[in-house]
């Protein structure tokens, strides 16, 4: 036995001593980028990213680096709570060498550019069956727009502004009524007759607990029904406890914190079904068919993915992961359909966000297709590149029998010499689409969109949100008053 363990830890430190500098930075790499979220290829970004944008950042993040010159990069506000979060921590968990070779065995293995996209369908200007309008302030400056939500049963679309503005449109895109709010809305839900909208708080990252869910009842008086949220950008209503009362499931996207909540409707108790930032939006469905409400929910910082949380009753779930995404991957949202029609609910994914640490153009961002196979498995069946991609719909706008679907890219590239902001998808058959900007003008940065019957004729509009906070790129003349962009189906 004493002979048998000899010869084991000789290995072990012959193994050691075998094994390349380039072996040993590949596992150092493995080993640390995992332990915070799924480890990212060097592939997926450029050397330049790497080097001066996220090594850095996780040089930081591991106790190592100048923490006085983070301060001069974030608020002082952003600081002092990350440093209470123990987000840059006194004590480095690697040594300086360690650093150094994970260093050296991302920027030996990334490429020098980043890598081109996929070959894919052409983009058309046809219109085809829509005609596009546009809604310009008179009293906003520049475009703002924080929320759209077009309202089932009336002619009135709700809009969210940054300079916290809510207003009312009629099915014209007339102004009906303006209503200032406390801070800039994120979301507005229709459930019978009352409206929930959720106040997000400030628009920048923080961590700071100012959101809020107002209810205004049928009434029309406004009340708050659940305070001190982090960033909230998502409700979902519905009885989950089965008592007969409303509960909200909410995603507080927050910053660094962030959490999935579930709030009882009768007791106001808070169940936090998981701490994580990044809890990004909802369906509600009875996936495993018990008869009870379960949550479909994508995330969209650091440990990117989809899970399932199973409903077991008493306010008690259980996540099931389903999908996983690279950390730099961007998710932005998730829509749910049946884009096979094989009677099972399919995943889109639209990831394009590039407001982080790895600013740079990502062949992977775009809109991708994920498939049921009826046991709530999913694969990747169809992928369209497109720089930026924010938010995808799926709808039948055609009204041929399929469903088509409708994208905005905030973080677009454009250079390819025709408008992507906004992108159409019209369903040919077999996971194959015509594509279409349907000739949308330059000048929009579109961060939000909502599709469904506007003006009450029968058919489904589409409505674009601008949202403008950086400098004018040379691609148009960006209108400062620019609010939204609309396109009218003209199918009836």
């Amino acid at each position: 036995m004493r002979l048998l363990l000899s010869i084991c830890v000789l290995s072990i430190i012959t193994y050691a001593c075998q094994q390349s500098k380039e072996e040993r930075a590949e596992a150092l790499a493995k080993k640390t980028c995992s332990s915070c979220h799924k480890f990212p290829d060097p592939s997926l970004l450029d050397k330049k990213t790497w080097k001066e944008g996220v090594l850095p950042e996780m040089a930081l993040r591991l106790g190592l680096g100048d923490r006085f010159e983070l301060l001069t990069r974030i608020s002082e506000e952003q600081y002092t709570s990350a440093i209470q979060m123990d987000i840059y921590p006194d004590i480095a968990k690697i040594t300086q060498e360690e650093y150094d070779l994970i260093v050296e065995y991302y920027l030996k293995n990334a490429p020098e550019k980043p890598l081109p996209q996929k070959n894919r369908s052409p983009i058309s200007t046809d219109p085809l069956h829509f005609k596009m309008g546009e809604f310009i302030s008179k009293t906003d400056a520049m475009g703002g727009v924080t929320s759209i939500r077009i309202h089932p049963q009336k002619k009135e679309t709700w809009v969210g502004t940054r300079s916290h503005k809510l207003w009312v449109l009629d099915g014209q895109m007339n102004l009906k009524n303006t209503q200032i709010m406390k801070s800039p809305i994120s979301l507005t839900q229709f459930k019978g007759e009352e409206t929930y909208l959720l106040a997000i708080g400030k628009m920048h990252p923080n961590d700071e607990k100012l959101g809020n869910l107002l209810n205004i009842s049928k009434q029309g008086k406004m009340n708050s029904v659940v305070d001190s949220l982090k960033r909230p950008v998502d409700i979902q209503i519905s009885d989950f406890n089965g008592d007969l009362v409303d509960d909200y499931v909410i995603c507080e996207f927050g910053y660094e914190q962030g959490q999935l909540v579930l709030v009882d409707g009768k007791s106001g108790k808070r169940t936090v079904l998981k701490m994580q930032a990044g809890s990004r939006n909802i369906v509600i469905k009875d996936y495993t068919k018990d008869g009870k409400p379960d949550l479909l929910v994508l995330f969209g910082q650091s440990r990117e993915g989809v899970s399932l949380f199973i409903n077991k009753g008493n306010g008690l779930f259980v996540e099931k992961p389903l999908l996983q995404f690279d950390s730099v991957f961007g998710s932005s949202f998730m829509e749910v359909a049946d884009m096979n029609k094989d009677g099972y609910d399919d995943i889109i994914i639209s990831n394009g966000d590039n407001a982080d640490y790895s600013r740079s153009k990502k062949a992977y961002h775009g809109v991708h297709l994920f498939l049921n196979d009826g046991r709530n498995n999913f694969k990747e069946k169809y992928f369209y590149p497109a720089y930026g991609a924010s938010k995808t719909v799926a709808r039948d706008f055609d009204q041929d029998g399929d469903l088509d679907m409708a994208m905005i890219a905030f973080f677009a590239e454009n250079d390819k010499g025709k408008m992507e902001s906004f992108l159409y998808f019209q369903n040919q058959g077999n996971l194959q689409f015509k594509i279409s900007n349907l000739n949308i003008p330059p000048g929009g940065k579109y961060i939000v969109m909502d599709a469904a019957d506007m003006d009450k004729d029968g058919d489904i509009d589409i409505i674009l949100g601008n949202y403008l906070y950086d400098v004018v790129k040379p691609m148009g003349k960006i209108t400062p008053g620019l609010q939204l962009t609309y396109f009218k189906n003209l199918i009836h």
